[in-house]
């Protein structure tokens, strides 16, 4: 049985065990997650003990290769009416869809026909990275802590951040990545305290800070690093300043383990920065999620009270910002084990 297939098969599980006949996946992601088909306008319905595929015909041929454990519908009129046809034809009286990712027009179409709103079952199975999954995640780790020490030479006295964000992007497609993550960020002196900096044609001076939060995709899968360091000859403050956010995440990585809630992992890092006087700079949640998605289930802070288990990958990501300074952030992107964590993005030295 290949990894898709099992995937349809454990969604098949939580049909049963949440008493429904069907549910009906519209979101690209989670249909490309179930079927290992990414491409977008084509929809998924998936019984307990079948699953459709409800493509048009210009993709017919290529969804039948891709995905063979999948049965391909060719709708007649709306991939809409398709399902709902599917449903009556099969008596899936208990069908459900995810509100989440729903259209208005669409969600409120389900409703009318009797559809129930059931959110997170396939959320629920992506949070768990296995297989080809997690290989692909590890390697676009790799490849983004591989460019932290390629660029650093690089990043020189009257660089722009937008000229090391786009050579920055070069790297790591150079080395396989598909594209960025998300939109890098790159911050100079006092734009390193902006936690969500946009990267700009500030110009880097001589002793001061510089902080590359970045992440690359490859075969679908997100990375996410962030490498904090002073450019000439660091201030007492900043090397106190670094000396805590890096202890704080050692603290929680070492606190990451199948079993352990997310919320202690949050405490280990928060409580080192609070402790050394610092609380009060210390302005987001520890970390989240990583997978088809740079955001993704769990979040990692004081309020998401959930058990970690084996094989999420979640990042810790610590930081202090002393507005009008300087900000310290130090992250790695880890898969969670049963007797702590690997850490993927480890080829970049801190």
């Amino acid at each position: 049985m290949n990894i898709h297939a099992k995937r349809i098969k454990d969604l098949q599980g939580l049909l049963k065990r949440e008493r429904l006949d069907a549910i009906v996946v519209t979101r690209n992601l989670d249909i490309g997650f179930l079927t290992g088909y990414h491409m977008d306008d084509y929809l998924l319905l998936v019984s307990r003990s079948a699953a459709w595929g409800i493509v048009p015909n210009m993709l017919l041929q290529d969804f039948k290769a891709k995905a063979p454990h999948v049965e391909p519908v060719v709708p007649e009129g709306s991939f809409e009416q398709a399902v709902l046809d599917l449903r009556r034809k099969y008596k899936l009286a208990k069908t459900a869809f995810d509100p989440e990712y729903e259209t208005y027009n669409r969600g409120n179409l389900w409703r009318k026909n009797g559809l129930a709103e059931k959110g997170g079952l396939v959320g629920s199975l992506r949070a768990i990275k296995e297989g080809q999954e997690a290989q692909d995640l590890r390697k676009a780790c790799l490849i983004a802590g591989k460019a932290f020490a390629l660029i650093k030479p690089r990043i020189k006295t009257g660089r722009t951040e937008l000229s090391v964000y786009r050579e920055l992007e070069d790297i790591m497609q150079a080395m396989g990545a598909k594209g960025p993550s998300f939109n890098l960020i790159v911050g100079f002196g006092p734009n390193s305290a902006l936690p969500h900096h946009v990267s700009s044609e500030r110009k880097l001076k001589n002793n001061e800070a510089v902080l590359l939060d970045y992440g690359c995709v490859y075969n679908h899968y997100c990375s996410d690093i962030t490498r904090t360091y002073f450019h000439g000859r660091p201030t007492e403050e900043f090397k106190k300043v670094y000396s805590i956010v890096l202890a704080s995440q050692k603290a929680g990585l070492a606190k990451v383990k199948a079993g352990v809630n997310a919320i202690a992992v949050d405490k280990a890092c928060r409580d080192v920065i609070s402790d050394a006087g610092y609380g009060q700079y210390f302005i987001h949640g520890t970390g989240h999620g990583i997978g088809l998605e740079i955001h993704e289930f769990p979040r990692v802070n004081t309020r998401v009270d959930v058990a970690l288990r084996a094989g999420m990958a979640v990042t810790v990501e610590p930081g202090i910002y002393l507005n009008g300074k300087f900000g310290v952030r130090i992250e790695d992107s880890v898969l969670v084990t049963r007797t702590g964590c690997e850490i993927l993005t480890k080829s970049a030295a801190k």
